[in-house]
């Protein structure tokens, strides 16, 4: 099996939460990092800058992006259109008593995660309910940008010392959703759609909590968490 290149490997660091929004990413201190020279580190910024994992600010240079308000509702407006068109798919053709058990047995995980508080696997069991859900319509465009969004939405929500207790009402619409799709009922979409808002107004609330004053974000990084610059 090939080595990972350097892009897979920064954008597994952003993903596992490794480095973190807001730290600063210069080509030296990654190509130590990495034990690479620094051009491939330039190539691998520059296509995650090009996907939106880092942002490019002149004369300071790269950083793990952050999400604002308004990135939250495009994503989400983009994750309901797919989902909607994706229910309204499997709604027609029916699932298997094989793929019903399959997608109760992953609610099932997130369920037992609730308690628990663990949120950041919450949150990717939750992607993993609906991706597969996404699958099963056989249209991998549609799984691959489903996914894209998850990785978003997930890598930028703020998890350090935060209690989420709201997992119950997302774990219980993933059961209305899957007993309405077992009977065939249109109220599959509603439901669905009714769950993604909810989830989008959650993820504003969160956002909105490190608001500081003056209207600046708290970035919740202290410089030892900084990638070195030189």
């Amino acid at each position: 099996m090939a080595a990972p290149s350097v892009y897979d490997q920064l954008k597994a660091e952003i993903l596992d939460r490794h480095l973190k929004p807001g730290v600063k990413l210069t080509h030296q201190g990654l190509a130590e990092m990495l034990g690479v020279s620094r051009t491939p580190v330039r190539e691998a910024l520059e296509r995650l800058f090009q996907e939106g994992y880092v942002i490019r600010i002149p004369r300071r240079g790269f950083f793990v992006a952050e999400i604002g308000v308004d990135e939250v509702i495009h994503l989400y407006q983009t994750r309901e259109a797919l989902e909607v068109y994706q229910i309204e798919r499997l709604v027609e053709k029916g699932l298997s008593r094989r793929e019903f058990a399959e997608l109760k047995a992953i609610n099932a995980r997130y369920g037992n995660l609730i308690d628990a508080n663990l949120t950041y696997e919450r949150l990717r069991v939750d992607r993993d309910f609906h991706v597969r859900l996404a699958s099963l319509t056989g249209n991998a465009y549609l799984v691959a940008s489903l996914e894209a969004i998850f990785e978003k939405v997930i890598l930028k929500r703020r998890l350090e010392g935060v209690s989420d207790p709201t997992g119950r009402g997302p774990y219980e619409d993933h059961l209305r959703l899957l007993d309405a799709l077992e009977k065939g009922d249109g109220a599959a979409i509603s439901i669905l759609r009714a769950h993604i808002r909810g989830a989008c107004d959650r993820l504003i609330l969160h956002l909105q909590s490190f608001e500081i004053p003056g209207g600046r974000r708290d970035s919740g990084l202290s410089p030892g968490k900084r990638v070195s610059t030189r």
